[in-house]
């Protein structure tokens, strides 16, 4: 299946669950949208009860779409809303669906927009301009699929549960692309 080609979009993943990854974006998002509009998407494979506070775009048995617009909840994408994306999206999908989720996304979204995802199973479909993957220093064993997404990881990021082992002034949008700065 062929790739397409995003460089305006930062995607993040993770080799398991709690390893920092809506930390690093909501960090990345502070730091980049005062420079520009940035749009958040989080992609789960996991499907969860009582969504609300949420303006449904899909609902289907293979994937549920909606834009977040709860700034206090707790939740993933609200947190990226709160830190400072101009819209943020919430999608939950069945694996095999994920390209045709996120197409749906990009109709909404103007075709210029930064955009910073939290999704492994995206980048299967994708070439972003940046991805970096995040591991849990705490985890032995890895989720399937991950060294292959390792292999081709912009940078592999650590966190300890309460640090992030990276320089978020290495991040940059340059031309409309993200971009890491050689330090």
């Amino acid at each position: 299946m062929n790739e397409i080609s995003l460089p305006q979009l930062l995607i993040i993943a993770g080799t398991g669950r709690n390893t920092g990854k809506t930390t690093l974006a909501c960090n990345i998002i502070r730091k980049c949208s005062s420079l520009k509009s940035i749009f958040a998407i989080k992609i789960t494979p996991h499907f969860h009860e009582n969504i609300q506070s949420r303006e449904v775009i899909a609902d289907n048995e293979n994937y549920y779409i909606a834009e977040e617009t709860d700034f206090v909840a707790r939740k993933d994408s609200s947190l990226m809303l709160n830190a400072g994306a101009l819209k943020s999206y919430f999608v939950m999908v069945k694996d095999e669906y994920v390209r045709e989720a996120f197409s749906e996304i990009l109709k909404l979204i103007p075709s210029d927009t930064i955009l910073i995802c939290e999704s492994g199973g995206l980048r299967k479909y994708v070439t972003p301009g940046l991805f970096l993957m995040m591991r849990n220093t705490e985890t032995i064993s890895f989720k399937h699929g991950t060294e292959s997404l390792m292999q081709i990881a912009d940078r592999i990021i650590t966190f300890d549960g309460e640090n992030i082992d990276f320089d978020f002034n290495t991040v940059e949008i340059t031309d409309n692309r993200w971009t890491l700065k050689q330090i």
